[in-house]
C-alpha cells in the first residue's frame, strides 16, 4: 500500500479520535507524527525513516506540547464568592503528592490541593493559590 494513503489514515484516524475524546488531549501526538511522516513520504524518502520519524515527532510532541496545553486548556473555573483566596499565600496542612491531592487549611477551611505542575509540597510548606476548581484550589509551590 502507499505509504502517504497509509500516513493519512493514521493522522485522519488519529484527529477523529482526538475530536471524539474532546479536551482528553490522547492523540493529537499521533497526528502531528502521521503528518510528518507523510511529507517524507511525498518526498520518497523510505519507510524505516518514515516510521522513525513518526515515533520521534510523536514522542516529542507529547513532551513538549501536552504541559503547555494542559495548562492552557485547563477549565471548569467557576467564578465563586471564595475567588479572594486566588492570589493569596497559604499553608499546606497535608503534604500534595505528585499522584494524589494535598490540603491546605485557609480561615479555619480546610480544602484539597493540587499542584500546577504536578509538583510535590510537603507540609508546612507555603504556596500560592492560583484558580479554584470545583471544591480544590490549585496551587503552586513557593518561589
Amino acid at each position: 500500500m502507499n505509504m502517504v494513503i497509509v500516513w493519512g489514515i493514521v493522522a485522519v484516524a488519529a484527529l477523529l479520535l482526538e475530536i471524539a475524546t474532546v479536551g482528553a488531549m490522547t492523540s493529537i501526538w499521533f497526528a502531528v507524527g502521521a503528518l510528518i511522516a507523510l511529507v517524507l513520504a511525498l518526498l520518497k524518502l523510505g519507510t524505516m525513516i518514515q516510521l522513525i520519524v513518526f515515533i520521534v515527532v510523536s514522542v516529542a510532541s507529547f513532551i513538549i506540547i501536552r504541559p503547555m496545553a494542559a495548562n492552557y486548556l485547563r477549565g471548569n473555573i467557576v467564578p465563586t464568592n471564595y475567588d479572594s483566596l486566588i492570589g493569596s499565600t497559604v499553608k499546606v496542612s497535608k503534604e500534595i503528592t505528585t499522584d494524589a491531592w494535598g490540603e491546605v487549611t485557609v480561615s479555619g477551611m480546610t480544602w484539597s490541593a493540587v499542584e500546577v505542575n504536578g509538583k510535590a509540597v510537603e507540609a508546612g510548606s507555603h504556596v500560592k493559590v492560583l484558580a479554584i476548581e470545583g471544591a480544590k484550589l490549585i496551587v503552586k509551590k513557593g518561589q
